[in-house]
C-alpha cells in the first residue's frame, strides 16, 4: 500500500478501494526539530514522550496517567476541550495515537503521527480502540497526513513496546486464518489484495525477530514498515478485519476487564500476543485432530460470567451482540482445513517461535489460568464477527477447549 498513495482502483475483490494519500518522513533527528514538518499544529504529549522532542510549549497538550495514559474516552474529550486548532500532532506510541485521531475526527481537524516506537499498526488506521465506560469500542477516525519517523528514537523505545509490536504483527497471521474461515463459512467478503501487500514484510519481520529485539535500527525500520502497511489495509479495507481477529476480541476482553477494576492491562500488542497463542492453539485443535468433548454452553452460564468479567450493563449488550451473530446450519469441517490448511502450515511454526521469543508464555503465567479459561469462553460475544472462536461455539467444543488450552 505504500507504494499506491493518493490512488484510487478496482481491485480483484470487486470492490473500488481509495488509499489515503498519506506523507511518510523517515529521518534521523528529526525529533530535534519536529515543529519544522507542521504548520501552527497542536503536539499531544505525555510525561515521558515530550521529553523526546522539540515542540513549541505554547502548542503543547500534555496528558498524564499513572502509569500511563489510556485511550479514554474521558482522555479524548480532555483533549477537545483544550484543542482549538486546525491539526494535532500525535507524539506517542498507540494509546496518544487513537486519543488524538478519535479528537481529530470529532473536532473535523487534521491528523498527523510522530510515533515513538514500533508499537502498534493503528498509526495509519482509519479507526481507534476507545474505552466508553469500561467498554472497549472502534470508533472511526482521522487518517494521517503525514507520518514522521526517526529511526533514533525508535531504536530507544522500551523493549516491551518492541515485544508489543512484533506480537501486534504476529497476529496478522492468525486474523487472516480467521477472515478466510469467515468467507468461507458465512460468505463474508474478503479481499486477497491486502494480504498480499503485507505479506512480504511480514515474512521479513518474522526471521528477523533476534535482530529487532537487538534493536538494530535497520530491522526496526522494517518492523515499523509492516505495522504502517497494516494500518493501511485497515483504511483501504474500511474495517478491521485485515489486522484483527479471535486474537484481538481475546485482547479487548482483558484489557476491558482490567480497566474495570482500575488497573492498567499490558501493552495493547502483548495481550494481542497472548491472543494469538491462545487462536493458535484453536486452529492447532482443528488442523491436528484433537479430540475435546462436546459441551454446550447455555445462555445463563454465558451471561454469568461476562457479568462477573464486564459488569451487567456490558453483559447485557455483548449478549445481545452474541444473539444476533451470523449461526451457520452445517459446517463442512472438512472444507475448512482444506482451505485453510496451506496458510496455516506456512506460518504457525515461526509465529511459535516468534511468540516465544518475545516470552508469551511468561506473559500468560501473569493470570489465573481460570481467568484466561473464562475469558477465551466468551470473546466472542464483544464484537459482531466470526472467528475460529465461533466455529468451535458451533461445534459445541469451546468450552472443553478453553478448559484445555495449556494442554493442547
Amino acid at each position: 500500500m505504500l507504494k499506491r498513495m493518493g490512488q484510487k482502483f478496482e481491485c480483484t475483490c470487486g470492490k473500488v478501494h481509495q488509499v489515503p494519500d498519506v506523507e511518510f518522513v523517515i529521518e534521523r533527528w528529526s525529533s530535534k526539530h519536529l515543529s519544522g514538518f507542521f504548520t501552527d499544529a497542536t503536539y499531544l504529549v505525555d510525561e515521558n514522550t515530550i521529553k523526546l522532542v522539540d515542540v513549541p510549549d505554547s502548542r503543547t497538550l500534555k496528558l498524564e496517567g499513572k502509569p500511563r495514559v489510556l485511550a479514554t474516552m474521558e482522555n479524548v474529550e480532555r483533549v477537545l476541550s483544550q484543542f482549538n486548532g486546525k491539526h494535532i500532532v500525535s507524539i506517542g506510541s498507540g494509546s496518544l495515537t487513537d486519543i488524538a485521531k478519535c479528537a481529530a475526527h470529532l473536532k473535523g481537524a487534521k491528523f498527523s503521527s510522530f510515533p515513538t516506537a514500533p508499537s502498534v499498526d493503528g498509526y495509519t488506521s482509519s479507526i481507534a480502540a476507545i474505552s466508553i465506560n469500561g467498554e472497549k469500542t472502534t470508533l472511526q477516525a482521522t487518517t494521517p497526513n503525514k507520518v514522521v519517523i526517526d529511526p533514533k528514537i525508535l531504536i530507544k523505545a522500551p523493549s516491551e513496546l518492541v515485544k508489543a509490536g512484533i506480537g501486534d504483527i504476529c497476529a496478522k497471521f492468525t486474523a487472516r486464518l480467521d477472515w478466510k474461515l469467515s468467507n468461507l463459512v458465512t460468505g463474508e467478503s474478503i479481499c486477497d489484495l491486502v494480504w498480499e501487500e503485507l505479506k512480504v514484510t511480514f515474512e521479513k519481520v518474522l526471521m528477523k525477530v533476534e535482530s529487532i529485539l537487538k534493536k538494530d535500527e535497520k530491522t526496526i525500520l522494517e518492523l515499523m514498515r509492516a505495522l504502517l502497511i497494516s494500518g493501511l489495509n485497515i483504511t483501504v479495507v474500511g474495517n478491521s478485519r485485515p489486522a484483527s481477529g479471535a486474537e484481538h476480541l481475546i485482547s479487548h476482553s482483558f484489557e476491558m476487564y482490567h480497566e474495570l477494576r482500575g488497573e492498567t492491562p499490558m501493552y495493547h500488542g502483548l495481550q494481542v500476543a497472548i491472543g494469538t497463542f491462545i487462536t493458535m492453539k484453536a486452529y492447532k485443535m482443528i488442523f491436528e485432530n484433537i479430540e475435546l468433548r462436546k459441551m454446550n454452553i447455555k445462555d445463563e452460564e454465558r451471561f454469568s460470567i461476562l457479568k462477573r468479567l464486564f459488569k451487567e450493563r456490558i453483559a447485557t449488550k455483548f449478549m445481545r451482540t452474541y444473539e444476533r451473530k451470523t449461526r451457520v446450519d452445517q459446517i463442512e469441517l472438512e472444507r475448512v482445513k482444506e482451505v485453510l490448511y496451506p496458510t496455516y502450515v506456512q506460518f504457525h511454526k515461526k509465529i511459535e517461535s516468534v511468540l516465544e521469543q518475545i516470552g508469551v508464555k511468561e506473559l500468560l503465567k501473569s493470570y489465573d489460568p481460570e481467568l484466561i479459561q473464562k475469558i477465551t469462553l466468551v470473546a466472542n460475544t464483544i464484537r459482531d464477527r466470526y472467528t475460529i472462536l465461533d466455529l468451535l461455539d458451533e461445534l459445541s467444543l469451546l468450552k472443553d477447549f478453553s478448559s484445555k488450552i495449556f494442554e493442547l
